[in-house]
């Protein structure tokens, strides 16, 4: 299928100018417990394929996923488009080169900088403790009584979860800013990628991964052609899905796993395998998506990360052995968020060798339905209250119970690889867990990709995914000295 025909089913308008290709593999879902295997077929083929072994993750229970979910931010609005502390400010058109660009980098490094400061301070602070509201007597107090212990059991299972050690200093965030300048159909423009690393000293990481540019939306009958700047005089695409939602659940999930990262033993370690958040620029086309013109901060990064040699104490990821290798060697995997936000996403696995990530996604979401903590669930019942429906508490828990999994994630085979920011790191062997839906949301690249495509419950939905996903698969890869047996 051309990326024509696939223009034509979504109805996308002639400025839209990203063509996307999409042919891929169908998906198997092997249980939980097993070791995951995955296939050697692959949507998209290079010469540097990743021989990474498959990852057999153990499971939290429902309780360990409660106390996940509710560390902070604990803001329940973080997610509402127009007010929300993380989504808000990402909200407006910030086309690379242009001032509200450098506004949105500005806010993505001030959150870390606080962050930094927070966690430095090497104090544990919890914000559960709530007064219940009622009316004084001995029945309140005694529920009163028992949300306190609930909230003191789940303090101690929390530092169970991940031990650090009394009066451990935090480690902070380490960045890497990456500016570059690099040629487009406008002229010369400037490029930031940012680069968060919990342990610069870890030789592995787990990459999450976003871009926070947005398309450029030509002035089309305002001004003529030769008269457009590729900035500052884009139509106001606000690009909500695309991808403001992705990069404030990668915020969710640094200040979320923030104090967990600075257990004991996990910051000084090189044999850790520590958590890295990328905020890639210039991912959209100016004009034509071409190898030229997208991507532009992936590919300098990539590069950038290839040329880079490290020292080395153990292979990352079974693709180089030796005592020195370049720095992508390090990414045991790359998950790329895209396109998040939207009502009922649906999201196959785009490629074989690292379809037990996509598996094991599937088992934490439906863990998380099982404790009621799943961004549909939310929904419904959003939905349920706007309709008004008068329904008991205990036979809301019921249909919960009883009904099947709405999950986000899906075991259809896929339209196809996608061409986005993961291509570059694909091409030289790093494993990718591509998290974007297919088909795309109806208003993607148009100007209604704005506040009223998102839903709140869906976004806090997947930041309690990664959140979960981060947890386990950190607890699997932490030296065994350093683990904790509960997980």
């Amino acid at each position: 299928m051309d990326g024509r025909n696939i223009k034509n089913r979504r109805r996308i308008k002639e400025q839209t100018f990203s063509s996307r290709m999409r042919k891929g593999p169908v998906l198997l879902i092997l249980a939980l417990g097993v070791l995951l295997t995955y296939s050697s077929s692959s949507s998209l083929t290079f010469a540097h394929a990743s021989t990474l072994k498959s990852r057999a993750l153990k499971a939290s229970s429902l309780a360990d996923l409660e106390i996940i979910t509710s560390w902070e931010p604990s803001d329940p609005s973080r997610f509402n488009p127009h007010t929300g502390s993380l989504l808000a400010p990402f909200m407006i058109p910030r086309v690379s080169g242009t001032a509200n660009n450098t506004k949105v980098q500005e806010f993505i490094l001030d959150y870390f900088a606080k962050l930094n400061a927070t966690s430095l301070s090497g104090e544990v602070e919890y914000h559960h403790d709530q007064p219940i509201e009622g009316d004084g007597d001995k029945s309140h107090s005694k529920k009163h009584e028992q949300h306190q212990e609930r909230k003191r059991r789940e303090r101690e299972a929390s530092d169970q979860l991940f031990r650090r050690a009394p009066g451990t200093p935090g480690t902070g965030w380490h960045l890497e800013k990456d500016t570059f300048v690099e040629q487009t159909p406008f002229g010369p423009k400037t490029f930031t990628n940012l680069i968060f690393t919990k342990n610069p000293n870890a030789e592995n990481r787990l990459v999450f991964a976003a871009h926070f540019d947005s398309k450029y939306f030509p002035p089309m009958g305002k001004k003529p052609k030769n008269e457009w700047d590729g900035g500052e005089d884009t139509l106001p695409f606000i690009a909500a899905t695309d991808s403001a939602v992705p990069c404030a659940i990668l915020l969710d999930l640094a200040a979320s796993l923030d104090r967990a990262l600075d257990q004991s033993g996990r910051a000084e370690d090189p044999r850790e395998t520590t958590l890295q958040i990328v905020f890639f620029d210039g991912e959209e086309a100016f004009e034509e998506w071409s190898a030229t013109d997208s991507l532009y901060g992936s590919r300098h990064l990539a590069q950038k990360w290839a040329q880079r040699i490290v020292p080395r104490t153990r292979t990352a990821t079974g693709r180089n052995g030796g005592s020195t290798s370049n720095n992508l060697d390090g990414i045991d995997l790359l998950i790329l968020l895209d396109l998040l936000g939207a009502k009922s996403p649906t999201i196959p696995s785009y490629f074989g060798s690292t379809s037990w990530a996509h598996q094991h996604t599937i088992s934490i979401e439906q863990r998380l339905w099982d404790a009621k903590l799943h961004g549909a669930q939310a929904l419904e019942r959003k939905n349920r209250a706007q309709e008004e429906v008068d329904e008991e508490e205990d036979e809301m828990d019921q249909l919960e119970a009883d009904e099947p999994l709405q999950g986000f994630m899906t075991t259809n085979a896929p339209w196809g690889g996608i061409d986005d920011d993961h291509r570059p790191f694909l091409q030289k062997g790093v494993p990718i867990f591509h998290v974007i839906p297919t088909p795309f949301p109806d208003e993607w690249h148009t100007l209604k990709d704005n506040a009223d495509v998102i839903s709140q419950e869906v976004a806090e939905g997947w930041a309690n995914i990664f959140r979960t996903f981060t947890v386990e698969y950190l607890q699997l890869m932490t030296p065994r000295e350093h683990r904790r047996d509960e997980l």
